[in-house]
């Protein structure tokens, strides 16, 4: 549009309505990339990060826990099977064994939930921050196009 109304003539109204029109463009545009680039780093680059990083190791130990609970239902299950009393005593210490992994896995798993949950007023925050990035960017739109009406309007 700049350009068309340099051709034309930025001292006829369509001229200077065009390079006016065509700046205002070419400011928003700057606006936005500068709202695309605090948008990508107050929201979209923590977030991918605690979804790649954080859920992963999360899906991770709830799998270990999940596989503590099988072994230890496994060694309960050979306690009740047991027909000597050295192979339910054998089996019973593979079961204070199984219960005790079972237990330190469901702590680190615990942890990790404790620690999402504790994140996610983080997250809160950074959709507050998204928000804030929306409404700055299309309030300073807004002033940006009015004074170019204004402009064009004299």
């Amino acid at each position: 549009m700049k350009s068309g109304g340099t051709e034309i003539g930025d001292n006829t109204q369509i001229g200077g309505s065009l390079v006016e029109v065509g700046d205002t463009f070419i400011r928003m545009g700057k606006m936005e990339k500068e709202y695309l680039k605090d948008v990508y780093d107050n929201f979209f680059k923590p977030f991918s990060n605690h979804l790649q990083v954080e859920w992963t190791n999360i899906n991770t130990e709830k799998r270990r826990l999940d596989l503590a609970r099988l072994d230890l239902d496994a060694a309960k299950s050979k306690v009740r099977g047991a027909r000597t009393p050295e192979a339910m005593q054998q089996n019973e210490q593979k079961v204070r064994e199984s219960q005790a992994a079972f237990d330190r896995q469901y702590e680190q798993t615990k942890i990790l939930l404790t620690d999402a949950d504790r994140k996610s007023a983080e997250f809160t925050n950074h959709l507050e921050e998204l928000v804030r990035s929306q409404i700055n960017f299309h309030e300073n739109a807004k002033k940006l196009l009015e004074e170019t009406y204004a402009k064009m309007k004299k």
